[in-house]
């Protein structure tokens, strides 16, 4: 009789030519882990991580996540670690769209991952399969006390990004937090999108800059200051709470509002003394 590992390697050759569905496959699966589970799992883990030559990670993942089977889960979620983006990008949609409940938790441990790409997966996979409960996990990890880095927060954020409108005003609502980490994170990603930022939020980062200074939160100032520099001639209105920094103590805030004010409200030179 074929091994564990030559029938899956048979049944996924046929599903690769068409002459089996997924769907049909996850029957044979599911018999060999109830008949083998620990062998099962084993094998079914390695064909992700070293699939056979023709073969995709891809192709045996979303069988297996097609089976719904709970004692593969620990199989897919591990897959979130895949040295492959597209891999781990892949999985956290599948696990997300098989085992909803059960991913959403894991999804979040690993926005604190150590690899970008494992982070940046599943911050985006948050927001796309659990919408508003989505943005919400991705703000309480932006906020939350244990983010290890700004760089941790920074994935998170992006996520926030691709959620549209929605995921803009989580952000401008974070910059008026009092949290001065998250606050820095949030100010850098939005300057660097002023488009997707409406005029109506204009005054909420202003808001956002007057908070900042009451807290004597210069680091948080600066990035804040950066920001509103990206909106260009719309803050214009609100010029005065720029100046009001332009001769503070700290030098890293003073130049942050000159360079701001400027773009503002650019200077044009001066002609030379003399010059028509």
């Amino acid at each position: 009789m074929a091994s564990i590992r030559e029938q899956l390697e048979n049944l996924f050759a046929k599903i690769l030519q068409g002459t089996v569905t997924r769907e049909e496959g996850t029957m044979l699966i599911n018999s060999l882990a109830r008949k083998n589970p620990e062998e099962t799992i084993a094998e079914i883990s390695d064909l992700i991580n070293n699939p056979p030559q023709n073969m995709t990670p891809q192709v045996v993942f979303q069988t297996i996540a097609i089976t719904r089977n709970r004692k593969f889960f620990d199989v897919l979620t591990a897959t979130l670690d895949h040295k492959d983006e597209a891999v781990s990008i892949f999985a956290c949609e599948e696990l997300a769209t098989y085992f909803k409940e059960e991913s959403k938790f894991v999804l979040e441990e690993h926005l604190n991952n150590e690899s970008y790409n494992v982070r940046k997966s599943s911050a985006v996979t948050l927001q796309k399969i659990f919408g508003d409960e989505g943005i919400n996990v991705l703000v309480r990890h932006i906020l939350a006390k244990d983010s290890k880095s700004h760089y941790h927060r920074l994935t998170s954020a992006e996520g926030l990004l691709k959620a549209g409108k929605k995921g803009v005003d989580a952000m401008i609502k974070i910059l008026n937090s009092g949290n001065s980490g998250a606050i820095v994170t949030i100010a850098d990603v939005l300057g660097g999108v002023s488009k997707q930022i409406g005029d109506e939020d204009v005054p909420k980062i202003v808001d956002a800059l007057i908070n900042a200074g009451d807290a004597g939160d210069f680091d948080a100032v600066v990035a804040l200051l950066k920001t509103i520099a990206s909106l260009g001639p719309r803050v214009k209105p609100f010029e005065w709470y720029v100046r009001a920094y332009e001769d503070n103590a700290n030098p890293a805030v003073a130049a942050g509002a000159k360079a701001t004010l400027n773009a503002i409200s650019p200077q044009k030179p001066q002609k030379p003394v003399g010059q028509k």
